[in-house]
């Protein structure tokens, strides 16, 4: 396998025409590429600065030349879930034309795309780069092109496994293991040698040295197993 990494603007791509227009950004974890109809489908996850720019974003995707159907699922403040589908851009039919596949989600911020693409052989790879980097109406920056042996490739999921346990992790801390640590963190508590120590820490924060030390114990117990320990398969 040839993973490849890419920095991408796209002329025909509705989400780039919203990002680069307002304040708003776009992490799309679930997709599906029709091929008996060339069609893209997206769930995408919004996050915009204000309120405004989130309402002027959708607007802007539900709106574009590309869009064949758009629904809302969800809208929280400045965030939103929802729904697209849309026609093959200039930049996928590249991919699909060269057996390409997306080993990730797309993200996109201020305009530009964040691919992750794998190729079944170099000659593919060196194909559609090739055609990417041709097209004078996209602009691509080729950020990473390497070979990922299997090894590797059951690494970068067993490193996924891990970044989601931690994730849970993190989500189970109260809100003085979190600030505690962060504090901790911030202050070069766990630099070496330490920026800061014990008392300091504690003085920062209003209470004694035991309960900063019982606080971080709690919070490091938390966060290092998933962290250290090897996924297990099967």
């Amino acid at each position: 396998m040839i993973g490849v990494e890419l920095s991408l603007r796209q002329a025909d791509c509705p989400l780039s025409a919203a990002s680069a227009a307002y304040d708003v950004a776009f992490v799309t974890p679930h997709w599906q590429y029709h091929r008996d109809d060339a069609r893209l489908e997206l769930r995408m996850l919004v996050d915009a600065s204000s309120r405004a720019a989130l309402e002027a974003g959708l607007e802007t995707v539900r709106n574009h030349p590309s869009t064949t159907s758009f629904e809302l699922l969800a809208k929280q403040e400045k965030t939103a879930r929802s729904r697209l589908t849309m026609g093959t851009t200039t930049a996928m039919g590249t991919v699909v034309d060269h057996d390409g596949y997306l080993t990730g989600p797309f993200r996109n911020v201020d305009g530009i795309e964040r691919w992750s693409l794998g190729f079944d052989t170099e000659a593919a790879t060196r194909g559609a780069l090739s055609s990417l980097q041709g097209n004078t109406d996209d602009q691509c920056t080729v950020t990473r092109h390497e070979a990922v042996t299997p090894s590797d490739a059951l690494e970068n999921v067993r490193a996924d496994a891990v970044g989601t346990r931690l994730l849970e992790a993190h989500r189970h801390l109260t809100s003085t293991e979190r600030e505690t640590i962060e504090r901790a963190l911030e202050a070069g508590y766990y630099e070496v040698p330490r920026s800061t120590t014990l008392g300091e820490l504690a003085d920062s924060l209003g209470v004694s040295d035991a309960a900063v030390s019982k606080t971080l114990r709690r919070a490091e117990s938390k966060l290092l197993p998933p962290s250290v320990r090897r996924p297990e398969w099967g």
